[in-house]
């Protein structure tokens, strides 16, 4: 049967342009056209949240995460949890996955209120994900870890350096903070002299609570020290991982 809808939308007058472009796109011939017309609908379009992108993008996130956890659970067999979570957070971060949707050219497929929505990196990552959706639900689950290899990380992620990237630990912080609604502060607690020069202590508190300490010979580099040791105390990148 799945054969023959692949002939029919392969051949048919009405679905043999997107078949073609969709193809192209993943690799594959699609079976479920459908699916990945609601995968490229954004709610601009749609009057009700499941009639959009919206649930498969949910199911999408859910099946990349899985998909890269195992990649990174494999390519680094002696790394810690810390490490493995913070690696799948820079690979599936909204940025990244807005570049790589960019790169994809989803833009071109996408069905949106061009009047007033503008394309930018959210948009487009929450499309990659609902486009993973919908690969999943056509093909199933190994069929989908093969494109994401294929078309997702292996061409469009440099995972050397998405490893030596440095994180900005106090950017991620806020992002968290606002998230949740938390009131994020940095406040001096001391600053001392110390071999001629000053060095300052700076605390990271969320509603007005203590969460990390850091020092430096700056304020902005206690800040980030502090921002650092909250961030790990908090276990800050699986919960946005999480979404």
């Amino acid at each position: 049967m799945r054969f023959l809808r692949k002939i029919y939308n392969q051949f048919s007058t009405e679905h043999q342009d997107i078949t073609r472009r969709l193809s192209e796109l993943l690799g594959f011939v699609p079976t479920n056209l459908s699916i990945f017309k609601l995968a490229f609908k954004h709610t601009s379009q749609s009057s009700e949240s499941y009639t959009s992108n919206e649930r498969l993008e949910y199911l999408g996130d859910s099946v990349l995460g899985t998909i890269v956890a195992e990649y990174l659970f494999k390519k680094y067999p002696f790394k810690g949890e810390g490490f493995l979570t913070e690696m799948r957070s820079k690979m599936v971060n909204r940025k990244q996955l807005g570049e790589v949707g960019e790169k994809l050219g989803l833009k071109d497929f996408l069905d949106y209120d061009k009047s007033y929505v503008n394309v930018n990196a959210t948009l487009l990552g929450n499309a990659l994900e609902a486009l993973v959706g919908a690969v999943y639900l056509d093909v199933g689950y190994e069929p989908t870890k093969t494109f994401v290899f294929s078309k997702i990380i292996y061409p469009h992620m440099d995972i050397d350096d998405l490893e030596s990237n440095d994180i900005n630990f106090k950017s991620r912080l806020f992002e968290w903070a606002q998230k949740y609604e938390k009131d994020l502060q940095f406040n001096i607690i001391e600053e001392k002299m110390s071999d001629k020069s000053r060095l300052f202590t700076v605390g990271a508190y969320i509603d007005g609570k203590i969460q990390g300490k850091g020092e430096g010979r700056s304020k902005k580099d206690a800040q980030k020290n502090a921002a650092k040791e909250a961030y790990e105390k908090l276990n800050v990148a699986a919960d946005m991982a999480e979404k």
